[in-house]
């Protein structure tokens, strides 16, 4: 089974790994872009991106390359943040007492769909992505949440622990993820 690992940073995780930039001494890492994969036609059976589709210049670009190399009925599997992790992440921090981290998210939102927080460029919601691979020509397209609690219990004394978890039972779990899965 041919995996491709794009974005795979210092963590390559495919048989075939790719990002910008040279992490270390990896077996089968290639230097390239993902809006222009230096690969045939229906060579892999799943590609696998985690945390870089909210930094490409071009989802759009980037879904249509992913297409064009999968195998038919190939495996595109992406995890990226949700379009309201800034603000979510933000109270998280504050509520964590965790400021210098919650302050570095500080950065205003601009336009209806860029950011410019820790690199990404894009807000991602399921329908327009959804359209947008359906329009590319893929057929099953399916989205799974992850969520976290709103405070972080582990590492924490009993009596912190016992107010985290009762916060914890009243307050939301928030989505901070979302996992992409679309077949070619």
């Amino acid at each position: 089974m041919e995996i491709l690992d794009i974005g795979c940073g210092d963590r390559p995780t495919g048989t075939i790994n790719l990002d910008r930039y040279y992490y270390g001494k990896w077996k089968n890492f290639v230097i390239a872009e993902a809006h222009y994969l230096p690969f045939k036609n229906n060579v892999f059976d799943k590609i696998h991106a985690s945390h870089c589709l909210e930094h490409f210049e071009s989802p759009y670009k980037f879904f249509r390359e992913a297409k064009r190399v999968l195998k038919e009925g190939g495996t595109l599997e992406c995890v990226y943040p949700t379009d309201a992790m800034l603000t979510k992440k933000t109270i998280h921090n504050l509520l964590n007492l965790r400021l210098r981290s919650a302050f570095k998210w500080k950065s205003k939102i601009k336009g209806t769909d860029k950011i410019t927080y820790g690199g990404h460029k894009w807000q991602l919601p399921d329908e327009p992505i959804k359209l947008s691979l359906k329009k590319i020509g893929y057929k099953k397209i399916t989205f799974y949440n992850t969520t976290f609690f709103t405070f972080r219990v582990d590492g924490c004394d009993r009596y912190a622990f016992k107010w985290k978890m009762f916060f914890n039972k009243y307050l939301p779990d928030w989505q901070i993820e979302t996992k992409l899965v679309a077949i070619a």
